[in-house]
């Protein structure tokens, strides 16, 4: 009976070393740095303007990362900063500039520009169909779309319009990708571009193709609801028929349906946005190799988020296809001013997801109350709930958020006694009170910041420069 006395041996094993994101060196008691702090899958960044988030914390993180990296800023300094030490190991690096200002001089020979067209993002399911993905695109771009006209939620008509007019947008989107050209080859039909975002441009200007009395030949080039339809039946998508049924509504009904089109591709009104001709359109296979480097530039003012918006999701899509049959290397995430320059409706919902496709998240902000303008309170308050672990640098006096890790410490016993007017002693006893108060965990310098690990009131960091990692 001994034998089953005992307690079980625990079986050996060395659970993996998970890829984290940088937030900032371990302090001894000397008060040097003395190695990496441990982070988790995912980091928020909170910092005033100017305390050194990109210098401090997001540029290290790009240089350190061994896979590919995504890095979304309203400036090229996160590039400028970066790209020659990216570019030595080897790899690609891939720009994009939404702003049309962005000095690309300061960095190495080599680097590919890339424009930003909705219509290349499309990624195909099992079946090889792009239905879903169209879908999950046009969501997204009348989410944000709305966000950037109105500067916060929408409801009632505007919702209802907005759910109606997702299937012709996903259907006009399809309709600018690759189709299948019948009129080349009817047994085998080679697959053409379909002109890509200023096609579609045009196309949602026109509910109604011009009828040229010609029963015989089908029209696969006029832009217009009527084309892009014909298109996306060649496809087998199920959104063509969204557009018909559009098209049979009243004409005041139609036209709020085209409003919201209009609204959802606003981003791309801008030729900034839209890109120089010729250039090479950016895909999510373009960052399966583990040494590449993709720079996002959009501006500050967030006019082009929706564009910039929808390149993470659709990195985010690719990586839930294919990550795990296909073994895809882990990338990083990095995205400065997130909620300006590129607000993430389901931020949330990737964070608690993502880890387990090796995609991990580094978002900087200088305030939460900026996600909370963005989409709402309650969204703000999951957001503080499920990023594994928050850095805090200077600036960002986050209340709620230090309260609640202070609070998670176990308050402390302390002797406590009374004395009688003599002075002599009374009584001895013991009372119990708060180890730290919230004030304490704040940082008060530029080089140091507290990084809180699951909710708890982790440790003081240290945060050094950028130029002191070149190698």
């Amino acid at each position: 009976m001994a034998l089953f006395d005992k307690a079980p041996r625990e079986p050996d094993f060395t659970p993996p070393v998970e890829r984290q994101p940088y937030g900032g060196f371990l302090i001894d008691s000397a008060g040097k740095a003395s190695g990496l702090a441990p982070t988790g899958p995912h980091l928020l960044v909170l910092a005033g303007t100017g305390a050194g988030k990109s210098r401090r914390v997001l540029a290290p993180q790009i240089m350190m990362w061994d896979g590919p990296v995504c890095a979304v800023s309203a400036k090229s300094d996160l590039a400028e900063m970066t790209a020659r030490t990216r570019a030595q190991r080897g790899g690609p690096i891939y720009v994009m500039d939404l702003t049309g200002q962005a000095d690309w001089t300061q960095l190495p020979d080599g680097v590919t520009p890339v424009a930003n067209d909705p219509c290349a993002l499309l990624t195909p399911d099992a079946d090889g169909s792009t239905d879903d993905s169209a879908l999950d695109l046009a969501t997204l771009l009348t989410q944000v779309g709305s966000l950037g006209m109105g500067g916060g939620q929408t409801g009632g008509d505007s919702a209802f319009w907005m759910t109606l007019a997702l299937g012709t947008l996903a259907c006009l989107i399809q309709a600018g990708g690759w189709y299948p050209d019948y009129s080349q080859d009817p047994d085998n039909p080679p697959m053409v571009w379909g002109g890509g975002i200023d096609w579609v441009l045009k196309a949602a200007l026109v509910p109604d193709a011009a009828d040229d009395g010609d029963d015989e030949t089908v029209d696969l080039t006029t832009p217009s609801w009527t084309v892009a339809a014909t298109r996306a039946s060649l496809l087998g998508s199920s959104h063509a028929a969204d557009v018909a049924s559009v098209q049979s509504l009243d004409p005041k009904q139609r036209d709020s349906v085209g409003i919201n089109l209009r609204v959802a591709l606003s981003s791309w009104k801008k030729r900034a946005v839209r890109g120089r001709p010729g250039q090479v359109a950016f895909t999510p296979q373009l960052l399966e190799d583990p040494r590449a480097t993709f720079y996002l530039v959009s501006p500050s003012s967030g006019s082009a988020a929706g564009a910039a918006t929808s390149v993470i999701e659709s990195l985010v899509e690719h990586w839930k296809i294919h990550a795990i049959p296909r073994g895809l290397p882990k990338i990083a995430m990095v995205i400065d001013e997130c909620p300006q320059i590129c607000p993430i409706p389901r931020l949330s919902e990737h964070i608690g997801l993502m880890r387990s496709y090796g995609m991990h998240f580094t978002v900087a902000a200088q305030h939460t109350s900026q996600f909370e303008k963005r989409f709402g309170k309650v969204e703000v308050d999951v957001l503080r709930n499920v990023f594994p672990a928050i850095l805090i640098g200077i600036g960002a006096i986050e209340r709620d958020i230090v309260e609640t890790a202070a609070w998670t410490q176990p308050p402390s016993e302390r002797p406590a006694g009374s004395t009688d007017a003599s002075g002599r002693q009374q009584s001895l006893s013991t009372e119990r009170g708060e180890v730290l108060h919230a004030a304490e965990l704040l940082p008060r310098h530029q080089g140091e910041g507290r990084l809180l690990i699951r909710g708890l009131a982790g440790m003081k960091v240290k945060l050094g420069d950028f130029t002191k990692m070149v190698r």
